[in-house]
């Protein structure tokens, strides 16, 4: 939900480039570089949101948003609530469309996520913890409905909250089966999830840190009586921390792990996510991801941006789940200083594991949670 609301700085700087009217609302008065300070702290109303998907698993794409802020961050104070409809496609067939609202109440002290989107994807399946050498084409067609919000406790940096996560749909798995008649085999695909969250947050910026830490713990529950598949259960644990090497190195950390119980269905078990792996190609019961990513600053506005990471996959119980998985990755990119005011960064990143490469978009940290 954050990267809808960033990646707006991406997506006009073409066209700011050529605004004159307009030249004083994207300029910086520091060194007169186009920056977009002014222009989010006093957008209100409707607003355009273009963007580009480099996702390596489901292909070349472009999407649109259009925005409504709920008043300006000069008028709110904070981050001001935002209602977005949304909608996009890739070159594999990939679509969705949908609807998301995100509502910074009491002063922050409350924070919504709600969402309702269907989504049609298609993408490969390589099994849970990689166990297929030649991967299945899976299509995805389904609707996703989640609702969730946060408490800040006192006035500290911990947040508790809550989330329901509904995905309704059917899965097909286009089997190698040589019949005229055959359209793959079809199966319902319900998830219905209830999941308890705590966060701790003590970064100096949240799109584009350099210091401090965020934690965050959830656990996940389903079961027949709620509407789900099976009584099953997970765990998430992530870890990011931020610091200074010196006035133009900045580096950061990122430790992730998942763990999905043994009645887990097959496409809710969690995956590697990181730059350069292309999405659910390595799934298993447990995930571990760590990370670590060096950001250079070349003069005021440019950074470089280097980074690897290694993350691995393991099973609970036997069965055809008993491998075990790992893949390293290598990559680096550049970022622009799109936003002084808020510590925002913008830019590319080129991507490598070992049987993969990936070209994304970034707005904000890679990591923005």
């Amino acid at each position: 939900m954050k990267k809808i609301l960033l990646i707006v700085m991406c997506s006009i700087i073409s066209i700011l480039t050529h605004s004159q009217k307009k030249t004083s609302t994207f300029r910086d008065t520091i060194d007169n570089a186009i920056d977009l300070s002014k222009f989010l702290t006093e957008k209100k109303g409707v607003l355009p949101i273009p963007t580009i998907i480099t996702e390596p698993a489901v292909g070349l794409g472009a999407g649109l948003a259009i925005g409504y802020f709920h008043g300006s961050i000069l008028e709110t104070g904070n981050i001001p609530d935002i209602t977005v409809a949304f909608g996009g496609f890739t070159d594999n067939g990939t679509w969705f469309g949908g609807m998301a609202h995100k509502g910074y109440w009491k002063q922050d002290r409350i924070r919504y996520t709600g969402l309702l989107a269907k989504s049609y994807i298609n993408i490969d399946y390589y099994g849970p913890n990689n166990v297929l050498d030649d991967p299945i084409e899976m299509n995805l067609d389904t609707w996703i409905f989640l609702q969730q919000i946060k408490f800040r406790f006192k006035q500290s940096d911990f947040f508790v909250g809550a989330r329901y996560f509904l995905y309704d749909g059917i899965n097909t798995l286009e089997l190698p089966i040589d019949l005229p008649e055959y359209t793959g085999s079809e199966f319902s695909s319900t998830l219905s999830e209830v999941s308890l969250m705590v966060d701790y947050d003590t970064r100096d910026n949240v799109f584009s840190p350099s210091k401090g830490f965020y934690a965050h713990v959830a656990g996940t529950y389903s079961d027949e009586w709620l509407g789900g598949p099976d009584l099953y259960g997970r765990l998430k644990g992530v870890l990011l921390g931020f610091g200074e090497l010196s006035e133009k190195a900045t580096v950061g950390v990122r430790i992730e792990t998942l763990y999905a119980s043994e009645n887990t269905p097959f496409w809710a078990i969690p995956s590697i996510t990181m730059r350069g792996v292309p999405a659910a190609k390595f799934q298993g019961n447990n995930v571990n991801v760590l990370e670590a990513q060096l950001n250079y600053k070349l003069n005021y506005r440019w950074e470089m941006v280097g980074f690897t990471g290694i993350g691995t996959t393991a099973p609970v119980g036997d069965g055809w789940l008993e491998t075990s998985q790992s893949v390293r990755t290598v990559g680096a990119g550049v970022r622009y200083m799109m936003a002084r005011v808020f510590g925002l960064n913008a830019g590319m990143d080129l991507a490598w594991s070992a049987d993969d490469f990936g070209f994304y978009f970034v707005v904000g940290h890679a990591w923005a949670r």
